[in-house]
């Protein structure tokens, strides 16, 4: 009788603990899909950034800065700025 109760523990427990880990297991499994779900948004929010900070290079090194443009007018073009006393305003009203 005793031996058939330790048989029958020890089933129970190993069916118990069996269930423990096919639980854990499938959790885990769960959790892994919802990172790969996570990890393939944030690598499409990466490619749309970096395609947006293409454009933005793109348009920041195609415009100029008032100080480049100063400098290219008075270096390259050889112009000056403006004395005072060549400023006329003209009233339209």
């Amino acid at each position: 009788m005793k031996g058939r109760i330790g048989r029958i523990l020890f089933r129970v427990i190993s069916i118990g603990f069996s269930l423990c880990l096919l639980v854990g297991a499938l959790m885990g499994s769960i959790k892994l899909a919802e990172l790969n779900e996570q990890l393939t948004a944030l690598e499409q929010e990466l490619t749309e950034l970096k395609e947006e900070n293409h454009i933005l290079q793109a348009k920041n090194e195609t415009s100029l800065s008032l100080e480049e443009l100063e400098r290219y007018a008075t270096e390259e073009l050889g112009m000056q700025r403006l004395k005072p006393s060549q400023i006329f305003y003209i009233d339209l009203g």
